[in-house]
Parts: structure tokens; C-alpha cells; sequence
């Protein structure tokens, strides 16, 4: 099926949903509705994945409004109302069901995280569709308790009370609306977050954690530092090392000054190469090898705490 067809028979069923009766209207939005999630759950195509999306947005919305506003006389045509609809009434129309679904859609999408979803196509969808279901179904109660030939009421050339309650809903709902993207633009992170990674870079046996030398030899080990949110000082860190929980032999401690990243295809901002050197025990055995890395303290590091590397140095003649 060509696009334009999709797009042609879509705007009919939905001028076909507008301008029939409820019982109808709430029949064709819930088989829509089901139809809809049915499609985004089994992954159908793009094209219509995006109906079936705005499918869940509109029949929502559509029911809000109604509940809200009333039904429009039975034959009138949308494009022709009545001086029921002269006013203010006329634009509320128009304008509540934009205000409800991005309500609806931003309503769902923030209720999901503190519930613990992930936000994907399915869990918005699960979540728009039961939106839809619950409206739907006030709806189906709000027919089944109206007759079927029930005389429509007079009306009244002017409906203030009618237009001032749509009024203070549609600004209540406007309202709802930007305290929604107010709170969803404060739970976003506002500065990057600033935190250090050091990883271990050779020799490589001690890459992977282990690394085995004669008694009284001597171990080089050197580690890389990267700094994620601001840049390393030029102020060379604070480096300490233990072996087996004690200070190794004549250590030494050599760091380059901070470059530009390397080796990385991370966001970090500037890479500084660190190397200690010392001698292995004199007693064969398996040495637990701390070292503390702490970058100098400046007013763009205060918070940031010194980062620990940890591999086995095992001892064993040869």
C-alpha cells in the first residue's frame, strides 16, 4: 500500500470518527487503539508504526476533549457549527485536543521512569495505550447512561458558564503543560559530570591484572588518567603505592603533563600518563599492588577524589 493511500483512508476514518455519533466514535477509537499497539508491539513497518503512534496520541486526546466539552449535536458538521459554537467555544475545540495530547504524551513519558520502564517505542505505547483504554471506557460509561433518543436540551445562545469552565480547563491544561517540560528540562543534567578514569596501559601482562617477576627485581607499571568535564591541572597529582599493605622499595613516581586525549573514542577533555617504579619482595608469594591516584587540588578539582588501580604482583624465582 502506497503512502498517499495510507495518509487518504486514515484522514477519512478519522473525519468518518469525528462526525459520527459516540457509540460509533468509541467502538472505531478502541478497535484503532488496539489495532495500533498491535502494530508498534509486532514491529511493523516504519509508515505504519508512525500512524499507529499518532493514532495512540489523537484517540486519547479526542476522548479528553469530549469528556470535557460534550459531543457535538447529533448531524452537525464540524466545519458548520452551530451559534453554540460562536465564541470562544470554537477555538476551545480546536485548541484543547493539541493541549491534551501533549499532555497525554508528556504525562506518559515522565510517569515511566520513576515506575522503573524504559523509555521505548513498546513502553510508550503500552503507556498511551492505556491511557486510551481508561478514557475510552468513561466514555462507554457516559453513553450506556445517556437514551438513545433523549431529547437534546435547549440551548442557550450564549453558553458563559459552559465557555468560562472550558476556559479555566484549557488554562489549567496549558499550565499542567509547561510545568511538565519545566520539570523534565530540570531532571536533565545541566553540567557535565566531572569524574576521572585511570586505566592500567603496561607493561601488558599487568593490562590484564597479573603480573609475575623474579624476587628483587625491578617492576614498571604504568596507568593513563582521563579527565571527563574539565581539564587536569598542570600541578603533577599525588601518587601513593602499596604492596601486600606496605610501601614498596625506592618507589618512583614519574607523570607527563596533561595532553589532549588519546586512544580513546570517549568524550574525555585530557589524558595525563603517570609510571611507578620499584623493587619486587624478596619473598616469593602473590602481592596485592595499590595505587592512589590524586590529581592536584584547584578550584576546577574540588570535589574530585583520587582514583585506585589494583593488580596482583606475583613473585617467583627463577
Amino acid at each position: 500500500m502506497k503512502r498517499n493511500d495510507i495518509a487518504n483512508r486514515s484522514g477519512r476514518l478519522l473525519v468518518a470518527v469525528l462526525t459520527c455519533d459516540l457509540r460509533t466514535g468509541v467502538r472505531v477509537s478502541a478497535m484503532v487503539a488496539a489495532a495500533s499497539l498491535a502494530a508498534i508491539l509486532l514491529r511493523a513497518p516504519v509508515e505504519v508504526r508512525i500512524l499507529a503512534v499518532a493514532a495512540l496520541l489523537v484517540i486519547p486526546a479526542w476522548a479528553t476533549s469530549t469528556l470535557v466539552l460534550g459531543d457535538l449535536p447529533d448531524g452537525t458538521d464540524p466545519h458548520h457549527l452551530d451559534a453554540r459554537e460562536d465564541g470562544l467555544e470554537r477555538p476551545l475545540r480546536v485548541l484543547l485536543p493539541s493541549l491534551f495530547t501533549l499532555a497525554i504524551l508528556l504525562g506518559a513519558v515522565l510517569a515511566l521512569g520513576p515506575l522503573g520502564f524504559q523509555l521505548t517505542t513498546s513502553t510508550i505505547a503500552l503507556a498511551l495505550f492505556a491511557v486510551a483504554a481508561t478514557l475510552l471506557s468513561l466514555m462507554a460509561i457516559r453513553v450506556r447512561q445517556t437514551p438513545r433518543n433523549a431529547e437534546a436540551p435547549p440551548v442557550r445562545d450564549i453558553a458563559w458558564l459552559s465557555v468560562g469552565k472550558t476556559a479555566l480547563v484549557s488554562l489549567a491544561l496549558t499550565a499542567l503543560c509547561i510545568g511538565a517540560l519545566i520539570s523534565a528540562l530540570a531532571m536533565q543534567t545541566t553540567q557535565p559530570a566531572r569524574y576521572v578514569n585511570t586505566i592500567l596501559t603496561g607493561p601488558d601482562t599487568a593490562i590484564a591484572g597479573q603480573l609475575e617477576v623474579p624476587p628483587n627485581s625491578p617492576v614498571d607499571i604504568e596507568w593513563t588518567s582521563y579527565s571527563y568535564g574539565f581539564l587536569f591541572p598542570t600541578l603533577p597529582p599525588y601518587v601513593t603505592a602499596t604492596i601486600g599493605g606496605e610501601s614498596p622499595t625506592d618507589p618512583r613516581f614519574v607523570t607527563t603533563p596533561p595532553t589532549a586525549p588519546f586512544d580513546t573514542n570517549t568524550n574525555a577533555r585530557s589524558a595525563q600518563v603517570g609510571t611507578v617504579s620499584f623493587l619486587a619482595p624478596n619473598e616469593p608469594g602473590r602481592y596485592r599492588v595499590a595505587i592512589d591516584v590524586a590529581i592536584a587540588q584547584t578550584p576546577d578539582t574540588a570535589g574530585i577524589g583520587p582514583t585506585s588501580l589494583v593488580l596482583y604482583l606475583s613473585v617467583t624465582p627463577r
